[in-house]
């Protein structure tokens, strides 16, 4: 078979709209042969913009499935989900639940001196006099407070839902490749999420299997970043229906005929069950 990011139209077929690659994008060039032997050695299901194994010129290293490289740390994060200026650092597969956990109770947090401060404020409503003035600074806290609570629940939701969906920010708007094998032509339009295989799952992925740790802030995520279990009802959706997957800013790109063969079904399932018994 041909290998990734070859020319010939029978090895892959894509459907990709390249002129809205992000700063995230791993269409940075051609590799050489050399680059692609050492990529390969880290096993893959998603490839570059162009179909050849993903990797970073950047750090000379191969990138395994849902890395991307940080241009403000200058290195590679496996599992990236964003750069967190606030908080200085990358927020990826050894800090998701850290940073779930501290959006959480900050939103807590700010809920609870909203409402401490409604219901001082209410109070003194209720006993005003003529002579009775509200100190300004508790206004300024109380509109303060409901801001900072407003916002922080908005996006310890959003980051909720990509932990159950099993999705990063960067996938949220930039779709990943997959290498898949070869099936019929279908019609159905839709993106398909490999990594999701389901809301449990999902969560005992990153906050881990004892449920006595979940509000602990410490590293109990599953896996080493590197290899993620995949939905093989999803893969078998993608391959038997690869002509028209649409993703949200670009078509989805499907490549066939890798060096590397794609995942068979009961390679599939004995990865998903050796990854969630911890082996």
């Amino acid at each position: 078979p041909s290998r990734p990011g070859s020319n010939d139209s029978a090895s892959r077929r894509h459907y990709a709209d390249d002129s809205n690659d992000s700063e995230f994008s791993d269409d940075e060039g051609t590799l050489t042969t050399e680059q692609v032997r050492r990529a390969e050695l880290v096993y893959s299901i998603t490839v570059r913009d162009n179909g050849q194994p993903r990797f970073c010129l950047k750090c000379n290293g191969p990138k395994p499935d849902r890395t991307h490289h940080c241009s403000v740390c200058g290195s590679c994060v496996l599992k990236m989900d964003h750069h967190c200026p606030w908080l200085n650092n990358c927020v990826g597969f050894r800090t998701q639940k850290a940073f779930i956990l501290f959006l959480i109770y900050g939103w807590l947090y700010c809920l609870l001196i909203l409402l401490t401060s409604l219901i001082f404020f209410l109070r003194e409503m209720a006993d005003l006099s003529d002579d009775t003035e509200i100190s300004i600074n508790f206004i300024f806290l109380l509109i303060m407070s409901c801001v900072f609570a407003l916002a922080l629940f908005i996006f310890a939701a959003y980051h909720v839902y990509l932990l159950l969906t099993n999705t990063t920010t960067i996938e949220s708007y930039e779709k990943n490749n997959y290498r898949v094998e070869a099936g019929q032509r279908g019609t159905r339009a839709k993106y398909v999420n490999l990594f999701d295989i389901g809301y449990r799952q999902n969560f005992t992925q990153v906050f881990g299997s004892s449920w006595f740790m979940w509000l602990v802030p410490t590293n109990t995520t599953m896996g080493d970043g590197v290899r993620f279990p995949i939905s093989f009802e999803g893969y078998s959706e993608l391959r038997l229906s690869p002509a028209k997957y649409v993703g949200s800013k670009r078509t989805l790109t499907l490549y066939f005929a890798s060096s590397i063969p794609p995942p068979s079904s009961n390679a599939i399932e004995l990865k998903n069950a050796a990854y969630m018994n911890g082996s």
